[in-house]
Parts: structure tokens; C-alpha cells; sequence
């Protein structure tokens, strides 16, 4: 009886260990490159993510208050700076580990592309854009970053 008890508590702890809340993905991820940091957030019942940093130490690059939407094809949205730029718009969270039926911008190239962002530890996330099917898409990995 014992034995079934420690492997109910085992079984419950391990399971909030594996499966996030939908707010686990608030908070500030570093990419794996360690060149962009992304700020996520809650919107109502949906979630977005906007860049709070990126690097700009290689000799030529100006400095990150610099950088310009300049590829957007929107021309009206073209001077928008890219520090506080949301990237990542309307994420919902599907019930189980990942959020999708949002979009993922990359001011690189102006393209927006469908996405979807699953847990892939509770300290670490895969955003995947892509266009038409997923398979077809680029992943990015992001950790955590400790307040």
C-alpha cells in the first residue's frame, strides 16, 4: 500500500514536471546562438513575443537602435525599430505541450510564417516556422533566461 502511494505522489510530481501550463512559456528566452532574446507574453487568451535583444557585436553592425523594419512589405511599417518588435503573434495553447494557430515574423527577410512553439523541457522551447505544411519548416531553439 505503501508502495502504491509513492508511486501515486512519483507519478503526480513527475507529470507537472512534464506537462507545462499554458503560462509556462511567459518569460524571456535567449536563442541557442545566443543572438536574440525574445520577451513572452500574455494577450487575453492568446500569446506574443516581442524582441528585447539581439547582437550587434560584429565590427560593422550598428547598434540594435538602429535596426529598421526596412524588409517589411508594408511600407508604412517600414521605420518601426526592431528592439520591442513583435515577433511572435496570437500563439494559443493547444491543451497538451505546444502553443500554434500564431505567426512568427523575421524582420530579416519581411516574411511572416505560420508557427508552432513546443516545450521541449520545462527550461527550453523549439519555435518552428513554416509555410503551407509543418515538415517543411526551420526550427529555432530558445532556453529560458532566470530573472
Amino acid at each position: 500500500m505503501k508502495f502504491l502511494a509513492f508511486l501515486s505522489v512519483l507519478f503526480f510530481i513527475r507529470s507537472a514536471e512534464v506537462n507545462p501550463t499554458s503560462d509556462q512559456i511567459i518569460g524571456r528566452w535567449m536563442s541557442e546562438q545566443k543572438d536574440l532574446a525574445v520577451e513572452v507574453y500574455k494577450v487575453n487568451d492568446h500569446y506574443a513575443g516581442k524582441v528585447v535583444w539581439f547582437d550587434c557585436s560584429r565590427p560593422g553592425t550598428p547598434p540594435m537602435a538602429k535596426h529598421f523594419d526596412t524588409e517589411n512589405p508594408n511600407p508604412k511599417l517600414r521605420n518601426r525599430p526592431w528592439l520591442g518588435m513583435n515577433v511572435l503573434n496570437d500563439l494559443r495553447f493547444n491543451g497538451s505541450d505546444e502553443w500554434n494557430s500564431g505567426t512568427v515574423y523575421d524582420p530579416n527577410s519581411g516574411r511572416t510564417y505560420r508557427t508552432v512553439v513546443r516545450m521541449a523541457s520545462p527550461k527550453s522551447i523549439i519555435v518552428r516556422g513554416y509555410w503551407g505544411v509543418e515538415f517543411l519548416g526551420k526550427n529555432m531553439r530558445f532556453n529560458k533566461v532566470s530573472n
